[in-house]
């Protein structure tokens, strides 16, 4: 936790500041860019697990697995596997699988507000260890992983898609000296990276289930924020790094590819290395920068309010990131980083 009596600079007109820049960033995040869909359709899947799907070439090559929706208020992945399924693509070796994960989630949002639906009863990315699986727990979330984990076994690659609340950048979540950087660098697009020294990428997510983190496999794994959350323009990042993911492996035409492959990154290359939480005091939290602008703030400048109480940098050149999708008190609010253009070393 950061200290501060009051210091100079950050009286009335700075929390003012703050109060105004934490009001457009709610209000952009609730912009209702993707109305909501019926997924009755999608129901039955084509492999005997609701919701999921696998298109075989009949020619080897590997397992790709698109996941979407682990999260029910993250639609651009979800509106990226409706478009491949309405086109019905199939590819040219191997084998494709597309699962909608957390539908329960979903289909109690009312489409509108981000934060009502993130899941049911637990975390669905935070299951994702044998223990857990095998244990005793029946959350909605553990049987819908349980179905899921099959599929999820035989993966060769899994691009896990999701949104996040602030940070419209769309970036890949990767922790340092794993494989995931290497496909994140041949994937390309995004063009930001986070590497979490500590973090929900080392949780028991789905891209570092078994197979994604065993130092003797070469499946990779790797989580993709595809932008805000409700974000239109998260629909066609996420259709981009499917096709390239795709076309790396040989599985994509150069025509589908060009017309799935839409999405651009205009924004320049950005290796983030997210390294310290900040805990709140009170559960109303205010920023002076919006975090998509990763602005450095300098060592002990004021970049946020806990309450009235200034939130001082911790080193220089400190990003605020990673916030919270709701703030309660004595919990972590966000994560300070840093910009590092030597993140990745080589990859792993």
């Amino acid at each position: 936790m950061n200290e501060t009596a009051n210091p100079s600079g950050a009286g009335d007109a700075l929390l003012q500041e703050a109060e105004g820049v934490t009001a457009r960033l709610q209000e952009e995040r609730r912009h209702a860019g993707i109305a909501k869909r019926d997924l009755e359709p999608y129901r039955r899947g084509n492999i005997g697990i609701p919701y999921a799907f696998t298109f075989d070439s009949g020619q080897a090559g590997p397992h790709i697995l698109v996941t979407c929706l682990a999260h029910g208020n993250e639609p651009g992945g979800l509106e990226a596997v409706v478009a491949l399924l309405e086109r019905g693509f199939q590819p040219l070796r191997g084998r494709l699988s597309l699962a909608i994960c957390n539908v329960a989630a979903y289909e109690a949002s009312n489409g509108i507000d981000p934060y009502g639906t993130r899941f049911v009863e637990e975390d669905f990315n935070r299951v994702w260890s044998d223990e857990k699986l095998d244990g005793e727990g029946r959350t909605v979330e553990l049987e819908r992983a349980r179905e899921l984990r099959p599929l999820l076994a035989d993966a060769d690659f899994l691009l896990d898609l999701h949104a996040t609340p602030y940070e419209a950048s769309p970036y890949f979540v990767l922790r340092p000296g794993t494989r995931a950087i290497g496909l994140a660098e041949r994937i390309g697009v995004p063009h930001t990276r986070f590497f979490f020294n500590q973090g929900s990428a080392h949780a028991p997510t789905l891209s570092n289930y078994r197979q994604f983190s065993d130092p003797d496999s070469p499946a990779v794994g790797i989580t993709l924020e595809c932008g805000l959350f409700f974000a239109a323009e998260s629909k066609q990042v996420a259709l981009s790094a499917i096709a390239r993911l795709l076309q790396l492996n040989g599985m994509i035409s150069e025509a589908d590819f060009l017309a799935i492959a839409t999405g651009r990154d205009t924004r320049p290359r950005r290796d983030i290395v997210v390294e310290i939480p900040e805990f709140t005091r009170t559960a109303q939290m205010r920023f002076l920068a919006p975090p998509g602008d990763f602005r450095p703030f300098a060592k002990g400048e004021v970049a946020a309010f806990d309450g009235d109480r200034p939130v001082l940098a911790p080193f220089e050149g400190a990003l605020v990131l990673w916030i919270k999708q709701n703030f309660e008190k004595d919990v972590q609010a966000f994560m300070w980083g840093r910009m590092d253009s030597a993140a990745d070393g080589p990859p792993a």
